[in-house]
């Protein structure tokens, strides 16, 4: 049913077909398609998530050839930039059906996501990480995880509101910022001036 959905929606456009075309040119009754995809785009969902795990199944020889977590972090962000490009028509729909699970489904649907399934693989990669001494562990690999999975998700957002943006260096802009933090490196004028006064106290005692 998915397939043949996605065949018509790349003929026709995802706005124009309907449930009800799908399910009579997969030949089954629309109840049927309805018991399994209750929204059209739990369909994108579900094509989405078999491409994400196709897609990671045939990263693996490569992200493993990368020696560094950092490195192999950053392959795979640029890898998902590109095919987060190759399916943007789609994303807006995508996105959609992922905030209305988050908000209202049960446990058992949000783990059929790819959203799930990154978080999975990202999660992984951190405890590796973290492992190898590369990757602090004041935070379970799991939390790093889901920080990094929704500055990404930010991300996408941007890219697709501001479509000349580069979504690649949007992702690595994200892991650097999750990685590093946003405070600067040299000590601003406030805390400047809160350390000269402690020493000024302290030279009156």
């Amino acid at each position: 049913m998915a397939a043949t959905a996605f065949e018509l929606f790349e003929k026709s456009g995802y706005e124009a077909v309907t449930m009800e075309q799908i399910a009579a040119r997969a030949d089954v009754a629309k109840a049927t398609l309805y018991s399994y995809f209750p929204v059209k785009e739990a369909l994108v969902a579900h094509r989405l998530r078999d491409e994400i795990a196709e897609g990671m199944a045939a990263l693996a020889d490569r992200l493993g050839a990368h020696r560094s977590f950092v490195s192999r972090m950053r392959f795979l962000l640029r890898e998902s930039a590109a095919w987060h490009a190759e399916r943007r028509v789609y994303l807006p729909h995508y996105l959609r059906y992922l905030n209305s699970i988050a908000a209202y489904a049960a446990d058992d649907a949000r783990k059929e996501t790819g959203s799930r399934l990154t978080w999975d693989i990202m999660a992984a990669m951190f405890h590796a990480g973290q492992q190898s001494g590369e990757v602090a562990t004041k935070l379970p690999a799991e939390k790093l995880a889901w920080s990094l999975q929704y500055l990404l998700y930010g991300a996408v957002t941007h890219w697709l509101v501001h479509p000349e943006a580069d979504l690649a260096q949007e992702f690595l802009q994200s892991f650097e910022l999750l990685m590093k933090g946003a405070a600067t490196d040299k000590p601003n004028q406030a805390s400047k001036r809160a350390t000269a006064d402690k020493k000024g106290k302290e030279k009156t005692r």
